[in-house]
């Protein structure tokens, strides 16, 4: 994966220590996998980057808690303003982003938003209603590995043959499943 020292955490933090943001939060659903991740991104960008301290960022729910509602106590933990960054499992970004935008935050979002146009035309009013930002971002249209792979196929000439490996859960894809299948 080209994914293993968080590429979100570390802009995050890059920004942070170049004083264009100020307090981060990182919100999950279990406290008891969060010691590790404070661990892994201690070794993997804290011990690697200088200038770059993940210990800065407070986490929710509390270590040892499991809570798939934490987001809201992280929401009500920042005021009208901030920014959510939600790079969720898909599933959860509407309901996510409704509660940062009803608090004044403004959201931004990983793709895919949300699942149905319905539920894009909600959170777009959503945030109209809250004078807020609401984005997507696409981050991997500028990874250089992306960059070099488009680059490259033309040059290839037809195949019939692919493989390729999806870092994304598969529950997460499943989604989808029932309004394709519909």
């Amino acid at each position: 994966s080209d994914k293993s020292t968080g590429v979100v955490a570390l802009v995050m933090l890059d920004l942070r220590r170049r004083g264009k943001v100020g307090r981060l939060g990182m919100c999950g659903t279990d406290g008891r996998k969060l010691p590790a991740i404070r661990a892994h991104m201690k070794a993997a960008l804290g011990d690697v980057y200088s200038g770059i301290d993940p210990s800065c960022i407070e986490t929710w729910p509390p270590d040892g808690v499991v809570d798939r509602e934490a987001y809201v106590a992280a929401a009500d933990a920042f005021g009208p303003g901030d920014v959510a960054v939600i790079f969720t499992p898909d599933d959860t970004h509407g309901p996510i982003a409704r509660a940062c935008l009803a608090r004044g935050m403004h959201v931004l979002l990983t793709k895919p938003p949300v699942k149905t146009l319905e539920e894009h035309r909600s959170l777009a009013a959503a945030a109209a209603d809250a004078g807020r930002l609401c984005a997507v971002e696409v981050h991997k249209r500028y990874d250089p590995i992306y960059r070099d792979a488009r680059d490259r196929v033309p040059s290839l000439g037809a195949f019939s043959y692919f493989t390729a490996h999806m870092s994304q859960p598969k529950h997460q894809l499943d989604t989808f499943k029932a309004r394709l299948l519909r």
